[in-house]
């Protein structure tokens, strides 16, 4: 026996922009415990639009609402976000539309960044035309654009926006991504390291030689320590001499 205080009675209702819904052969609605179902067959253009579904019982009411809509729903990025080229990255994403897209447009940026902050850049637009999709997929658009003529060691970021008959879908998530160091730079960074850790120490210096003989490494080793050894060994006798 179900105690009605716990438990009261539940109307629920479906609207349409704004006006109750009626079962039809496309439209039918069912319940299951506390989960309620609005089923569309063979969506339509009428179909579209803002629906609301309204619990009502005697300790008050709720709602709950959802559009449905025929445009494309948002980009999702496909790349990996770290370049293989020091001045130019593949972009590569997905639209799920059933209409075929009309068109789609790309937005990119350099960010310009330091230790203390961080200042976006303008936007670069490319509009671009979606070539067919295949049969094989009714509803993904997957597309690709290479963008060129980019600064080395940099971050860029890009969003994506589609549209089909029914209008523009809304703008994806902001997509980060790096070019390539060149290969000049990683050298510079790695003379700078080793310059500044020779000066730790005498026998360091091979740390920075190029790779060569052991006869060649022998004679720089020798080279190295003889001016230190006659050096500190004057040094020594000296002090010898005093004692």
């Amino acid at each position: 026996m179900r105690d009605e205080h716990l438990c009261p009675h539940v109307e629920v209702s479906w609207n349409q922009n704004s006006f109750p819904l009626q079962p039809t052969d496309r439209r039918t609605m069912s319940s299951r415990g506390n989960r309620h179902t609005l089923t569309i067959r063979h969506v339509q253009q009428e179909d579209f639009g803002n629906y609301s579904c309204v619990a009502d019982n005697s300790l008050g009411r709720s709602k709950k609402y959802m559009e449905v809509s025929g445009r494309p729903g948002p980009a999702d990025f496909l790349s990996p976000p770290w370049s293989r080229s020091t001045d130019s990255f593949n972009l590569t994403w997905k639209v799920e539309s059933y209409p075929p897209l009309q068109e789609v447009r790309l937005l990119y940026r350099k960010l310009m960044m330091n230790e203390t902050f961080q200042q976006p850049g303008r936007w670069h637009d490319v509009i671009l035309t979606p070539a067919p999709r295949p049969p094989s997929e009714p509803l993904t658009h997957v597309m690709a654009f290479t963008l060129r003529g980019l600064q080395h060691s940099s971050v860029y970021e890009a969003i994506v926006q589609a549209k089909n008959r029914y209008g523009w879908n809304e703008v994806s998530d902001i997509f980060q991504f790096y070019t390539q160091r060149i290969s000049s730079d990683i050298h510079s960074e790695e003379m700078q390291v080793a310059s500044s850790t020779s000066r730790s120490g005498a026998t360091t210096l091979h740390r920075t030689a190029p790779p060569v003989g052991t006869a060649w490494t022998l004679l720089t080793l020798l080279a190295t320590l003889i001016p230190w050894l006659l050096l500190h060994g004057g040094t020594l006798a000296d002090r010898s001499k005093v004692n």
